[in-house]
């Protein structure tokens, strides 16, 4: 072949990069694009016959595999230490708690196995796609980096590599890399206006109307449209699409350019709104971007050949252009990325992955041109459609999180200013003409997207330094000072007044700026880390906030100052009132002021503070503000503002948002409170809560509760580090106690309900150490979940008042701990001040608070007074133990107090004695009134027997000898009407409701179906391939009131959304009026007689009312058409035929006797054949005969019969009513004899499970795109469950697999383990099937559906038992139904596409 000599003609050549073009211009237009749907197999074959091969073999300068052998003899291996594998979106993940830098940093799955985090305790999720494993990377991991397949031994041939390369080698690839790596460039970045070298220009005058892919048209959208615009019938249609939306752009015309110009004019004229992307594009073209994309893969596996190789790729890859106006290769892909569809998009990623990111000094580099290109990038991010795991911008996460490299891009590209100028440059459309964000008619896809933004700010200060230069210093600051600018945006924005007379019109937005709130809370904490680190960096940022926050023109005040007057004391303040003026809840720039001041007196500077002569009543006051609106708000002041400002108030209150809000406002309040004189600071809190007057008795009755609420809450929460000696598992420890005195709660409640700051610690395994010392686990049952319960001796630390107790919370704290608590326990004694808060205690004992309590005993020593609360008399005896010292008007107020609190306790012991004597007296009635029952009825409780139960009775069946028949329908009591009827042959009929359905329980031969077409199975074959079960709740009703039920259900239904999911009308099915479960059938109760049995009247027609007879009928025709899956037909002879076979197979399966005894009438009411045949189906049972090798004769001839012995004893009790043996009739033995078959084993490991999946490979596809194992409980088989490459045609219709595999498996029921999802799904039908939870419990006893906390599984014995047994006892399809009725379907899931 004449390519085989072409690298020989390339080393020849004068021009190397001009020969390669033109060979590569000659061979890609014959390979490519000749065919609109070429041959994959056959295409894939020539590409590397004619271009990759003498390729290859130019680089190495001889065969490729001889000089591949040359290359590893002289850098010794060619594995690279670090892994690199690149994640694609669902695949399992792993992080070690113990060893993982933090949280970003992960595993794959086959390093976590070969590593020692395995052993550890580790989390795993689901990956989002786009990262790759750090197995290897030194800076991920605390101890064991590498697992065993990528031991750091390699890393001396990493640092050798380069030198012991071939010069030759070298300058031979770095010459064909650059020919390369420009081809692919230009080609992937292809616009219209280029045109193609003279090497690659072509005669063919041939062209192709591509479609690519969007996120704005539906599936259906394109492929109606692509059945208009180009005549292709709909599953051509269906294919396009789907490769549109798994490549990002598909030919969908070939042609001349008149041809796809006017393809190019349907497709974009078919589609209102929106067009779509449609190109022309030359053939050679098309030829050229396909070879591009192959060229990736190709590139990935030569640098993986030797890091020397991967050094000159990256050098080419950054290597600046010729043309200074030009960026490098890589920057021109990156700022293209928006541009180019998925699948190049894809290439290009998983390119740099492999490349740039797998060395240290190249990864920072590319780093740099990352930064420097930053601005543009989110951009063009913004402007896409695409989502971000597919986007350039998601690979922030892979350079900013590695703390060397973050702090260089501090140092030297000022990251953190330019991540916020680009924010900030965003939002600038957002700005008032205050200079204020206000978000009102905002986009929201374009503003989440911005927030993206902030994931990568949060990644650069993920980890905080231990050592600072002078250069950090100056750079963080720097970007200190534009954060603040930002926030000064933020600072007072969306005012909010009261909304007096009228009721708001139009609900203003908020849902923005509390996303933005959200967005930053994370940030705002890490900022305070960094400053936390270093004292000087601490100080100048606090100096930077104050001078942001005096700055600020926002919120100002309205009038001139005023002096107040109240027990001697004057407040020089500015009037202020919540309830009249505008009022605004983000106060991001106070807030950090507040934490910085608290770290600065951590530090011990905070002298250095009061030289900048702070006011501290402007810093108070915007923060009581803010307090003040939500006491206002929670008293319905702001009713008519509607529920935008009751949503912002419980948020601001909430665990999403209060550790950065309402906690920061109450420590600014303490600040105030440690600084300003306590006469003042009270005096200030009463102008604004607006009590001022009423404690001054100006005004009439007002409730003041809330006012005396954040009073408690700043002189008494003192769970902050820096404001009182406690650290953070102090506080962790008090927020748990708090949430276990509401209920016991899970491990994942308890983590949901814990604050943020908090929460992102649960990486780490402090947790469970603070938790198993305030409570006790209690481990699951079969169902529920593990329970944390507090410890009793932790009850001294309950605060019934805890600050951050929502109302719902407070009203769930239990009843017996509250008031054991108010009752029995002193209030807990909080942690003393530190120094810089100490004077917080002063307001106990200043002449205002005394005035205030005064007041508030005075009142509520009053008759009919309404100006004070219960609650508030508590709150009042929590601070008084706690003050510090007692002025003479204190001594009264506690003599008023003390009176109040013993009238109470009288009060209360009088109605406690009071009710003690009422029950007395009831009780005293109650046993009179039953003495004089005994008295009358005297001569009935005489007369009655010791016992009913004879004690010898005969257990023969047959015979002369035949036993006594225990069995009695007696009177049955209808369900529906309640009324007593006796079970007799010319009486009406009493049915039990019944469901019948298919089964391959039994089974040992699956996927063998049951039809009426050739021999019909009178006996039940040996094999019980698929037989036909009948089951029953037990409850009884008249038949006549079955029927109105029955109709009245189906007319009611009828009219249900989607009530189809849960019960087939057409096919008779119901719910059970009492019980619920799913029923499709009714049996009716026949009075059986055995000791006037004779088997001979039985061959004629049996006397039974006309009602009994039809009921017979209906449940027989139930069987025949369920069973065979036939229409329903009265006529057929072999209806009672398959009523012996489900009796056959339910006895076998089951083992019902009542049931059994039913069908037995059942036949006879049929036909009137010879009984015979009654034999003639107990031998069916013979099949369960089977003789064992290795045991004596005559005890496997005992142990083979033993099963149709316990059969046949089953069979005659309910024919005769007497009870088999007891040899034959333990329940013990009964499973584990009948049940032949048994779902699956399950590993005890979970990951076992995801590494079998991780390897699972689709049948009926070869790429790579994520799959969804799943797993078939009955039979082991792993599937390719909702993807079209596996669905298939089941009675006419597509299918997915498991749907498809039911039908085979387990005739129409299904039981599946979704693996990567570690979530059971349960099928009954094509349109039926409901999650289950999965048998795999953590540590905690509970199950993690979508692998959402990722904590190590392992298999519950217990659990998947009840599976078992659920799918033993045939209650699938009642599961089902109850799980549908209970979640009440307002959407249909397309169960049969599983």
């Amino acid at each position: 072949m004449l390519f085989l000599f072409c690298p020989q003609k390339w080393q020849e050549a004068s021009n190397r990069e001009a020969a390669i073009l033109s060979y590569l211009g000659e061979q890609v237009p014959l390979i490519y694009c000749l065919e609109a749907e070429p041959q994959q197999g056959e295409e894939e074959q020539k590409v590397e016959e004619r271009l990759l091969y003498p390729l290859e073999c130019f680089i190495f300068g001889e065969d490729p595999s001889v000089g591949l052998e040359k290359l590893q003899q002289y850098s010794g291996s060619s594995s690279a230490q670090q892994c690199g594998r690149v994640f694609k979106e669902g695949e399992t993940v792993y992080s070690c708690r113990d060893c993982a830098i933090d949280p970003t940093c992960v595993l794959c799955i086959e390093c976590f196995q070969k590593s020692v985090h395995k052993s550890h305790r580790y989390k795993m999720h689901a990956s989002a796609g786009g990262g790759f494993c750090d197995c290897g990377d030194l800076e991920a991991w605390k101890t064991g980096p590498c697992c065993s397949q990528h031991d750091p031994g390699t890393s001396v041939t990493m640092e050798t590599d380069e030198c012991v390369m071939d010069p030759g080698l070298r300058e031979r690839a770095q010459t064909l890399f650059h020919l390369l790596l420009r081809y692919t460039t230009d080609m992937l970045v292809w616009e219209d206006t280029n045109e193609l070298s003279e090497e690659l220009k072509v005669k063919e005058d041939t062209y192709f109307c591509v479609l690519y892919n969007d996120e704005h048209h539906s599936y259906d959208h394109v492929i109606y449209t692509l059945q208009r615009a180009i005549a292709c019938d709909q599953n051509q249609a269906q294919i396009y699409t789907a490769l549109i939306d798994k490549e990002g752009r598909k030919a969908v015309k070939r042609g001349t350019l008149r041809s796809c110009q006017q393809a190019k004019d349907n497709i974009r004229v078919s589609i209102l709104g929106k067009p779509l992307r449609v190109e022309i594009l030359h053939t050679a073209i098309m030829a050229h971007q396909t070879f591009a994309l192959r060229l990736g893969a190709w590139f990935q596996k030569i640098i993986g050949y030797s890091v020397g190789l991967r050094e000159v790729f990256c050098q080419v890859a950054l290597e600046p252009a010729a043309d200074d106006n030009n960026p490098c290769l890589i920057s021109r892909l990156m700022l293209h990325d928006a541009k180019l569809y998925k699948g190049a998009r894809k290439v290009v990623h998983e390119l740099i992955f492999s490349s740039l990111l797998m060395d240290t000094e190249y990864k920072r580099q590319f780093a740099m041109k990352f930064t420097e290109h930053y601005k543009q990038l989110q951009e063009d991010f913004i402007s896409d459609d695409h989502q971000r795991n597919i986007s350039i911008t998601a690979l922030s996460v892979q350079i900013f999180t590695v703390p060397t490299l973050a702090r260089q891009l501090i140092d030297e590209g000022s990251v953190i200013k330019v991540i916020i100028d680009t924010v900030m440059d965003m939002m600038r459309e957002h700005l008032d003409s205050n200079q204020r964000f206000h978000f009102q008619g905002h986009n929201p896809d374009k503003f989440f997207r911005v927030q993206v933004i902030f994931h990568d700010l949060r990644y650069i200060l993920i980890s905080k330094p231990s050592v600072w230069t002078e250069t950090l210093r100056e750079k963080f600051l720097e970007g200190l000072h534009v954060f603040l600018r930002f926030l000064c945006c933020m600072q007072g924005m969306e005012e909010v007044k009261r909304q007096l007379g009228q009721h708001v019109e139009v609900e203003p937005e908020w849902e923005a700026g509390f996303s933005l709130q959200m967005q930053l809370r994370h940030i705002l904490a890490m900022f305070q880390d960094w400053c936390s680190s270093d004292e000087r960096v601490l100080l100048l940022a606090f100096q930077e906030c104050h001078r942001a926050l005096m700055s600020c023109t926002n919120q100002p005040f309205r009038s001139e100052p005023t002096d107040s007057y109240m027990c001697k004391q004057i407040l020089h303040a500015r009037p202020y009132k919540v309830s009249q003026e505008p009022v605004s809840i983000h106060l991001p720039i106070s807030r950090l002021l507040a934490g910085l001041y608290v770290l600065l007196c951590q530090t011990g500077v905070c002298i250095y503070v009061f030289q900048l002569q702070l006011n501290f009543t402007e810093l108070a006051e915007q923060p009581l503000r803010c307090v003040v609106l939500a006491a206002q708000v929670c008293a319905d002041m702001w009713r008519r503002n509607g529920l935008s400002l009751v949503s912002q108030v419980y948020y601001y209150q909430d665990l999403k948002c209060r550790d950065e809000m309402f906690d920061k406002d109450i420590i600014m309040l303490q600040i105030a409170a440690s600084k300003m004189d306590p006469n003042h600071f009270l005096m200030l809190v009463l102008l604004r809560f607006e009590l001022f007057d009423v404690f001054n008795d100006a005004l009439p009755d007002y409730h003041h509760c809330s006012c005396f609420e954040t009073k408690c809450i700043v002189k008494s929460e003192r769970y902050v580090p820096g404001i009182s000696n406690v650290t953070k598992e102090d506080v962790t420890m008090r927020e748990v106690i708090h949430l276990l005195c509401i209920q016991p709660m899970a491990h994942s409640s308890l983590v949901k309900n814990l604050p943020e700051n908090v929460r992102h610690l649960i990486h780490e395994t402090w947790l469970e150490t603070v938790v198993s010392k305030v409570a006790i686990f209690k481990k699951p049952g079969v169902s529920g979940h593990g329970l944390y319960e507090l410890k009793k001796e932790c009850l001294k630390e309950f605060n019934p008042f805890f600050y951050h107790y929502s109302r719902p919370q407070h009203s769930k704290v239990r009843c017996d701990i509250f008031c054991f608590s108010i009752l029995a326990l002193r209030p807990p004694v909080p942690p003393p001040f530190c120094p810089g808060f100490s004077n917080i205690v002063y307001l106990l004992c200043c002449d205002i608070f005394i005035h205030i309590l005064r007041r508030i005993f005075q009142k509520a020593a009053e008759d009919r007074s309404s100006r004070w609360t219960e609650p508030m008399i508590q709150r009042v005896w929590l601070l008084l133990p706690h003050t510090v010292s007692l002025s003479s008007s204190s001594v009264s107020c506690v003599v008023f107090a003390q009176s109040v609190q013993d009238k109470e306790k009288a009060e209360r012991k009088r109605k406690a004695e009071a009710a003690k004597a009422h029950r007395q007296k009831i009780m005293a009635q109650m046993s009179a009134m039953q003495k004089n029952f005994i008295e009358s009825n005297k001569m009935l409780y005489d007369n009655m027997p010791e016992s009913s139960i004879q004690s010898d009775t005969s257990r023969v069946a047959v015979g002369p000898e035949q036993g006594v028949c225990s069995t009695d329908w007696g009177a049955q009591i209808c369900i529906l009407c309640q009324e007593e009827q006796e079970v007799q042959a010319q009486a009406p009929a009493m049915v039990l409701t019944a469901c019948v359905q298919r089964s391959t329980v039994l089974t040992q031969d699956r996927g063998k179906t049951l039809s009426p077409e050739g021999c019909y199975p009178l006996f039940m074959p040996p094999d019980l391939a698929v037989g036909t079960h009948t089951g029953s709740c037990g409850h009884v009703m008249h038949a006549t009131c079955w029927q109105k039920y029955f109709e009245a259900v189906q007319n009611t239904t009828r009219n249900r959304l989607h009530a189809d999911l849960i019960i087939d009308l057409e096919n008779g099915e119901y719910m059970c009026p009492l019980c619920k479960s799913l029923c499709n059938t009714v049996i009716p109760l026949i009075p059986v007689e055995p000791s006037k049995l004779n088997y001979a009247e039985l061959v004629g027609q049996p006397k039974f009312s006309r009602s009994i007879t039809e009921m017979l009928g209906v449940c027989a025709n139930t069987v025949h058409r369920v069973g065979l899956q036939t229409a329903p037909n009265d006529l057929c002879p072999y209806v009672p035929v398959m009523s012996w076979n489900t009796c056959a197979y339910t006895i076998q399966a089951i083992g019902n006797a009542l049931l059994l005894c039913l069908w037995v009438s059942l036949y006879a009411c049929h036909i009137g054949k010879d009984f015979q045949l009654l034999s003639r189906c107990l031998s069916s049972s013979l099949s369960f005969l089977r003789l064992r090798a290795g045991v004596p004769g005559v005890e496997s001839v005992k142990r083979g019969v033993l099963p149709f012995l316990r059969c046949a004893a089953l069979f005659f009790n309910c024919l005769t009513g007497v009870p088999p043996p007891e040899e034959l009739s333990g329940t013990a033995g009964h499973y584990t004899l009948y049940v032949r078959n048994r779902l699956i084993d399950l590993p005890e490991d979970y990951s076992v499970l995801l590494n079998q999946a991780s390897h699972f490979k689709c049948p009926n596809s070869s790429d790579d795109e994520r799959k969804h194992p799943t797993l078939c409980l009955q039979c082991g088989v792993m599937l390719c469950a909702q993807s079209p490459c596996c669905q298939q045609q089941l009675n006419g219709e597509e299918v997915g697999a498991c749907t498809a595999h039911a039908a085979i498996c387990g005739a129409g029921v299904g039981m599946f383990l979704r693996v990567r999802e570690c979530e059971i799904i349960l099928m009954a039908s094509k349109t039926r099937g409901s999650p289950y939870p999965a048998p795999y419990l953590d540590d905690y006893g509970e199950t993690d559906p979508q692998l959402g906390r990722g904590n190590p599984l392992h298999l519950c014995p217990e659990r998947y038992r009840k599976l078992h047994h659920m799918w033993q006892q045939h209650c699938i399809l009642e599961e089902i139904a109850r799980s549908l009725e209970l979640l009440n379907v307002m959407f249909p899931f397309e169960w049969q596409m599983i």
